[in-house]
């Protein structure tokens, strides 16, 4: 389904990307770890171009674009094919949380107003927040907040939820409520690339784990592999420092 190959990206001097391969399957959830600054989120904004590569060639189904000379209709339609849950939830603040969830329906997918709501209203359903459609974002938790984000991200039915540090905005009582909607996306089969600092879930949600460092690609294997019987020696210490903490 998901096919990336040598995806190279720098800011200034910085090589930030040093040619990443990523292949993911229909229905397959897969984590990346790895230290900060070894450009984990910037390969995530790279595969639906919020961050333009400088080279290499990413696949979805039938959307093929070569960063090298990319068309502006191939990355509009790559675009529509993956959706991104930040971790900053990106909220319009000026919009409740329905209209936030709604507005891409109406602009982007042109659908009516009352077939949005409708959805719209649907999917705050389903993560737990029928009671909150009408409040804006300055009267919702962080956990909230990006529940209404993922509700977004899932109206436009991509091909690909794309999560970046989806809890590192939250203080640690919320993370729960957000981890258990991703949980459940996960049990449905929804394809899903996610970026987090939280080890027990990327081992509990993960058919495979990704270990990234300095721009590479270290090591990658499925949860009991990573996580249990590591083979490279920087995986191992990045893991001995996260459980030690």
């Amino acid at each position: 389904m998901i096919n990336i190959k040598k995806i190279h990206k720098k800011f200034d001097n910085v090589h930030v990307l040093k040619g990443i391969d990523l292949n993911v399957k229909k229905g397959e959830v897969v984590v990346i770890i790895g230290p900060s600054g070894s450009g984990k989120s910037t390969f995530l904004r790279c595969i639906n171009y919020l961050e333009k590569p400088d080279s290499g060639i990413i696949n979805i189904d039938d959307i093929s674009i070569d960063a090298a000379n990319p068309f502006k209709k191939d990355i509009n339609s790559l675009r529509k094919s993956t959706a991104m849950v930040f971790q900053n939830y990106n909220l319009f603040k000026n919009k409740t949380a329905l209209e936030n969830v709604t507005e891409s329906l109406i602009v982007n997918k042109k659908m009516s107003k009352k077939e949005a709501k409708f959805l719209g209203i649907d999917l705050l359903t389903k993560v737990g927040l029928s009671d909150k459609i009408n409040n804006y974002p300055s009267t919702l938790s962080g956990g909230q907040k990006q529940r209404v984000g993922i509700a977004r991200a899932m109206a436009l039915n991509p091909k690909v939820i794309l999560f970046d540090e989806p809890t590192s905005a939250l203080d640690p009582e919320l993370v729960g409520e957000v981890l258990n909607v991703i949980r459940t996306l996960a049990q449905k089969d929804m394809t899903m690339i996610i970026v987090t600092h939280e080890m027990g879930f990327a081992k509990e949600v993960a058919n495979r784990i990704i270990f990234m460092d300095d721009g590479s690609v270290i090591e990658e294997g499925n949860p009991d592999e990573i996580f249990n019987n590591p083979k490279n020696q920087r995986t191992k210490r990045f893991l001995k420092q996260i459980i030690n903490k």
